[in-house]
């Protein structure tokens, strides 16, 4: 009976034992072995065995880690209250370090990063804050690299969530936002309707001038037409002149005197009572034989 009682205790002791010596560690983990309070070895991944009830190992994470930080108030050189959001990455470079010179190496680099960032952008304005995130980003990421060595660990990445002003001045920016753009707005329409009455001012003048040049050439072809028609009808007239002129120089004088006869007798068939012709015409009438004789009658 108590043999079997003994065996039983005895075979709890050596469970207990092969658990307290048994230490499987995964990737990316490490094992740090602690032997008495003091630091022993670093386990890798695997299987290993330690010194039972007096070791005991604290498991370590060196994969990268992304870390949430708490929404920060933080106010600028202007004096103005925004609430900055940021989001970090990082992962454990040295297990020793990160285990027994920080006691909190974690929550030692969310502090120095809060501080930074306080310090970074209570050195800018609102405007330089909310257009230049990524240049904090680096500001931030620099300042970080050379605080956090200390503590075994390596921040990879640091990231400005969000930026967000406080209420009065997200009112205040809202409305010069929008009278920026009523402005712009307005300029716009201006320079539209300038652009507008340009365009039909230069239209018109386009018109006009067409319609001038269209006058133009309207009178400069009236006028050399009639020019041609003054200088064809003076052709005409110098012509049938210079035909007349040649029929009468070799025309007998009796025809002058027959075209005298025929009006004369034109107008003696008239009724008119008295006629004056110059002693020329009667003079030529008498050099006609026949009238010659009908005007010499006696004299009683």
């Amino acid at each position: 009976m108590w043999g079997a009682i003994i065996g039983v205790f005895v075979l709890i002791i050596v469970a207990l034992l092969l658990m307290s010596m048994v230490k499987i560690i995964t990737q990316p983990d490490r094992g740090v072995v602690i032997t008495l309070g003091k630091y022993n070895k670093t386990l890798t991944p695997g299987f290993h065995l330690i010194a039972p009830f007096i070791s005991h190992v604290i498991r370590v994470s060196t994969a990268q880690t992304p870390v949430d930080l708490d929404e920060q108030v933080v106010i600028t050189k202007d004096n103005a209250e925004i609430s900055v959001k940021i989001s970090l990455k990082y992962h454990v470079t040295n297990i020793e370090d990160f285990v027994f010179k920080n006691e909190d190496s974690v929550r030692s680099m969310t502090q120095d990063t809060r501080a930074s960032l306080r310090g970074i952008i209570g050195n800018k304005e609102l405007n330089e804050v909310l257009n230049g995130t990524e240049e904090i980003n680096r500001a931030l990421f620099s300042g970080l690299a050379d605080v956090t060595a200390g503590y075994g660990l390596n921040v990879d990445r640091v990231n400005i969530d969000s930026v967000n002003p406080s209420r009065d001045i997200q009112d205040s920016m809202n409305k010069l936002l929008k009278a920026t753009r009523e402005r712009d707005a307005a300029i716009a329409t201006a320079e539209g309707k300038s652009k507008s009455i340009t365009l039909e001012n230069e239209a018109n003048n386009k018109a006009l001038l067409a319609t001038n040049q269209a006058q133009n050439t309207a009178l400069v072809n009236s006028a050399t037409a009639k020019a041609t028609a003054i200088h064809t009808e003076a052709d005409a007239d110098a012509y049938r002149v210079g035909k007349l002129n040649a029929a009468l120089s070799v025309s007998s004088p009796n025809y002058f005197i027959s075209r005298n006869i025929a009006a004369f007798k034109e107008l003696a068939n008239s009724d008119t009572n008295t006629v004056i012709m110059p002693s020329t015409a009667i003079d030529s009438l008498g050099a006609v034989p026949a009238l010659a004789a009908a005007f010499k009658t006696p004299q009683k």
